[in-house]
């Protein structure tokens, strides 16, 4: 059983494909709901950073100019490349093996980076989150989507005993974008319930009305969070 969990922090062999392929399923509802905060332009370059079963990539290569993914388990590369293998070959998706701690391209190369479902796991956040920004174009812009905030519901309390995770709050990211100096940080907080977006932006809270029609099981435990910056 532990293995099962170690296998969600980097997916390896046979086991690894069909728990990307899974996930590829049941995050579909929070990275849609993720992607409404995003303004994706024909030009735009884009980045998905632990890119996993590869099917964020695919949806945003319908717009972008190119989308790339990198991952540092070799079995969501190949799944990657596989759910995308006609944008590859139309040059417009390329998924390479790759860490976020030191990521394969130049300074401010991209226009949008993404991240989903993935910063649980990254070392050392805020020097992460620092070598994002410098591969963002200026004004380029990071979205964070996840579903949870924080570890104060007990599914999180769990699987963070179970895995080598960290549940982050929407104080914490604030705060670690902050200190990278990243300006026009917007969190927006999903209340499913009464169909709302919390949004948190310059000290200010207000809530939007929200007609997202898309739910998963964790709705009923965990509040999804979406964290957009701008370089």
């Amino acid at each position: 059983m532990m293995g099962i969990f170690e296998n969600m922090r980097k997916p390896k062999g046979k086991l690894g494909n069909f728990q990307l392929r899974s996930m590829n399923k049941e995050h579909t509802p929070v990275a849609l709901w993720g992607l409404k905060h995003l303004d994706i332009q024909p030009e735009d370059l884009i980045l998905d950073i632990g890119c996993g079963g590869g099917i964020n990539i695919n949806r945003m290569a319908k717009n972008a100019k190119k989308v790339y993914g990198v991952d540092y388990s070799i079995e969501s590369v190949k799944l990657s490349r596989e759910v995308n293998d006609d944008y590859i070959k139309q040059g417009k998706v390329e998924v390479l093996e790759g860490n976020v701690a030191c990521l394969p391209f130049e300074d401010n190369t991209f226009d949008i980076i993404t991240a989903f479902e993935t910063v649980y796991f990254w070392p050392e956040i805020e020097k992460s989150f620092n070598e994002v920004k410098r591969i963002l174009k200026p004004g380029g812009i990071f979205l964070i989507v996840l579903e949870s905030n924080g570890s104060d519901n007990l599914i999180m309390k769990i699987f963070e005993k179970l895995i080598n995770m960290t549940a982050y709050n929407d104080r914490q990211l604030n705060k670690y974008l902050h200190n990278n100096d990243y300006s026009e940080i917007i969190v927006y907080l999903r209340d499913a319930k009464n169909k709302q977006e919390i949004v948190k932006s310059n000290g200010e809270t207000k809530r939007i009305a929200d007609d997202y029609g898309h739910f998963s099981f964790s709705d009923r435990f965990v509040e999804w969070m979406s964290v957009v910056a701008r370089k």
